[in-house]
């Protein structure tokens, strides 16, 4: 395995995804000191870490380890082909931040950062689990304005207001509210799965009787997006599996549709 190779990879995807080495040291259980190795090439990650590390980064393992064996270009250039790779995965971004060119200097530093952070912590109080954000700019896009897409839909367009006083926190101010406005639309199995597997270590008995035994990610994602499109929350996830889970058992099967108006039902009894 070559390290200085696998280190420029996770050095990649990271500043791809726009995280600081604290950010995905944080979120995978490491040091930053222990990422700042990796990353040049000095150490290797263990093993038992790779399947996080390429959930958070959004790549195979077999792509950040450099063991494909199928090629995609027809030079053979290894370059080229991660980032054919890396375009046919990120076409559709569960969520994305664009802005035009007068915006840039907004996200010139990793300042921005902490402030999607806070975004998400804030979200996370209600019951949503944000994706991480691609921010990148647009020049088809007005110097002044910014929008925000969901696997390519576009969620919301707007420029700052004349005289804002900090146009990031502006900004975020309209992304956490269109998250929260659109969550139905931006929710998919790999969030629930997610937002399952935490709620797993407070309830270990109710979710591994139920997720994926039971029912699948996929019916809980469809049953959640009726739900939260229904002006629900999520914020009960832990009593919304129960009430599934015991529905299910009841009726044998349900569809998703009939499934979210049962625990508008019986969610609040």
């Amino acid at each position: 395995m070559n390290q200085n190779r696998l280190g420029s990879k996770i050095s990649e995807y990271r500043q791809n995804k726009g995280m600081t080495q604290e950010e995905l040291a944080g979120r995978i259980g490491v040091t930053p000191q222990a990422l700042s190795k990796w990353e040049r090439g000095q150490s290797l990650p263990d093993v038992s870490l790779l399947a996080d590390l390429c959930q958070i980064l959004g790549c195979g393992a077999d792509y950040l380890l450099g063991i494909e064996t199928v090629k995609i270009a027809e030079n053979n250039d290894e370059k080229s082909q991660d980032e054919i790779r890396t375009n046919l995965r990120d076409c559709l971004e569960p969520l994305e931040l664009a802005f035009g060119k007068n915006l840039v200097t907004v996200f010139m530093d990793e300042s921005y950062v902490q402030q999607i952070v806070q975004v998400r912590k804030n979200l996370s109080a209600e019951g949503i689990l944000m994706p991480l954000v691609r921010v990148g700019d647009d020049m088809n896009l007005e110097a002044e304005e910014f929008r925000i897409l969901s696997y390519r839909r576009e969620l919301f367009r707007g420029t700052p207001p004349q005289g804002t006083d900090c146009i990031c926190n502006y900004m975020m101010e309209i992304l956490e509210k269109t998250v929260r406005e659109n969550y139905a639309k931006i929710l998919n199995r790999d969030i629930v799965k997610e937002m399952v597997q935490n709620l797993q270590k407070r309830y270990p008995v109710l979710i591994s009787e139920t997720v994926p035994k039971v029912f699948s990610y996929g019916f809980l994602t469809d049953v959640l997006k009726r739900f939260v499109a229904g002006g629900n929350s999520c914020l009960y996830l832990v009593k919304v599996i129960e009430i599934m889970d015991d529905t299910l058992r009841e009726k044998g099967s349900v569809a998703a549709e009939e499934m979210a108006e049962v625990l508008e039902e019986r969610l609040f009894q």
